[in-house]
């Protein structure tokens, strides 16, 4: 299944002031304004059986972003992320669980700011 997202041309962020996190807000397709910038994913599997994930943006979002997923395998959760496309340039950012048969939690992939 593609996921489709559209990016605002102001790329929407929220600074949390006590640590310093940014969080880029990405907007369901729908939802975006007419000069909305379009991001879609989707998962892939690599040739060893790592699943990941994958998100291309044919615009610069503004801001350095990469992807983000939540990685399902023993112990425990964990999170990974993907290779980062900078500011100024559109792109892909790919990204892959650790160890193959580990799966992405649903609805854990994201594009985050880098």
């Amino acid at each position: 299944m593609r996921l489709h997202l559209r990016v605002a041309a102001t790329a929407v962020s929220l600074a949390v002031a006590s640590s310093g996190l940014i969080a880029l807000a990405v907007p369901s397709a729908s939802a975006g304004p007419a000069g909305a910038q379009s991001c879609a994913g989707g998962p892939v599997t690599g040739t060893g059986g790592h699943a990941g994930w994958i998100f291309q943006c044919n615009n610069a979002l503004g801001v350095n972003w990469r992807s983000k997923i939540v990685c399902l395998g023993a112990p425990q959760p964990y999170t990974h992320y993907g290779n980062i496309v900078k500011s100024d340039k559109a792109g892909s950012s790919t990204v892959w669980c650790a160890v193959s048969g580990h799966t992405v939690a649903q609805d854990s992939a994201a594009i985050v700011p880098a």
